[in-house]
């Protein structure tokens, strides 16, 4: 394959529908293949990304590697970024699974990704996951201490001390408090530079502004439940420094309110018009607790808006429960957009699927700033 040397290829392995290809692009690397089991995630990406070679594939299968082996022979992959499925490292997904998540197999999929990173040969790899991964035992054994021997054995080198691999989001330019480990190797010819890159990431890289949920989306349509449409005019021009960022369109996508039931959305108009708790709606309106709501406090979470937003999940898909916007007049929880927007998409990064799927989609996705942010890093000290 001809490849002209300013090409700075990345390969995005469980790529979701692309924050972290959405990052990496605006610093001037180039998506070349990017692969993931979820079919709607695929589409998403590829429409976004035309140039990436897009494979909706299982990419713990043999079929897979074999796919990968053909298409990057005598291509430079200067990077391999992955956002692992973190389900099985989440205090939420073990708190859920009877086996506290020991007999799931994504708790392996680390090793798939250092058996792709065997035959890509990047310079640098990125992956991002929840924090419960520095600390999981499935089976007796730490997890993360597996991945920096593999890591070690491929001939990459990452950092030692793993506390500075967590990194808040909100702390970066996107509105919302997400922490999550970021865990970056390089080839050993760089292995003086992995301490500059993550103390450049701490110290030089953090935003001056700590951007609200009212930053992210207060100019976006008002909309009653069942209402919206999936495509519409801005009409309001008023722009904070953040949406200057991201609203780079005349119209915005995806933003469609769903139906609530009565007693919903009066939950919804009592919690985000006080700034309650669910527990607190029990002295004024018994009649709308159906559960316990000591047991299932945070259960009902109105994203208040002088606040970074709360983390974005793909939980999203079943209620949207966590997301209550905070305008009570709207009744309501968020949109697809306006999860996107706390989650740092642009306007103009269109979801494509089901409503279902493109919660799922954005809830998945790694903040394409937070992604832009870690990209530039290496850039400069990587090539």
């Amino acid at each position: 394959m001809y490849q002209k040397n300013k090409d700075k290829y990345i390969i995005d392995l469980f790529c979701g529908c692309g924050g972290f290809a959405e990052g990496f692009e605006r610093s001037g690397y180039q998506s070349y293949l990017s692969a993931d089991f979820d079919y709607w995630a695929c589409e998403t990406f590829k429409s976004r990304f035309k140039k990436s070679k897009v494979i909706n594939e299982d990419i713990t299968s043999d079929k897979f590697k074999t796919i990968l082996k053909k298409q990057t022979k005598g291509v430079k992959i200067e990077g391999v970024v992955a956002g692992l499925p973190c389900q099985s490292f989440s205090s939420v997904g073990r708190a859920q699974d009877k086996f506290s998540m020991a007999k799931d197999k994504r708790n392996y999929f680390y090793k798939d990704f250092f058996e792709c990173l065997k035959i890509i040969k990047p310079n640098f790899f990125v992956f991002e996951n929840v924090r419960g991964i520095l600390s999981a035992k499935p089976n007796g054994v730490k997890i993360f201490d597996n991945i920096l021997e593999l890591s070690k054995k491929l001939g990459y080198v990452t950092l030692d001390d793993t506390s500075k691999m967590v990194f808040d989001t909100s702390e970066y330019g996107v509105p919302q408090t997400r922490k999550r480990v970021f865990v970056i190797g390089v080839k050993k010819k760089y292995s003086k530079l992995i301490p500059k890159i993550y103390e450049d990431l701490i110290t030089v890289q953090k935003d001056k502004n700590k951007y609200t949920v009212k930053d992210a989306i207060s100019d976006l349509p008002s909309l009653k439940p069942g209402e919206g449409t999936d495509k519409v005019k801005l009409i309001k021009k008023t722009k904070n420094s953040y949406l200057k960022k991201i609203a780079n369109s005349k119209f915005v996508f995806n933003h469609v309110a769903r139906n609530h039931n009565e007693r919903d959305r009066q939950r919804y108009k009592f919690l985000s018009k006080n700034n309650w708790e669910l527990r607190d709606l029990k002295k004024i309106r018994p009649d709308l607790i159906h559960h316990n709501p000591e047991h299932f406090k945070n259960r009902y979470t109105v994203q208040r808006y002088d606040l970074p937003g709360k983390t974005v999940v793909s939980h999203l898909y079943k209620d949207g429960n966590l997301f209550i916007h905070p305008d009570h007049k709207q009744e309501r929880t968020f949109t697809v957009r306006e999860a996107a927007r706390v989650q740092s998409f642009p306007d103009n990064f269109i979801f494509l699927g089901s409503r279902t799927e493109q919660y799922k989609q954005v809830g998945n996705a790694v903040p394409p700033i937070m992604a832009e942010k870690i990209s530039k890093v290496l850039k400069k000290y990587c090539g």
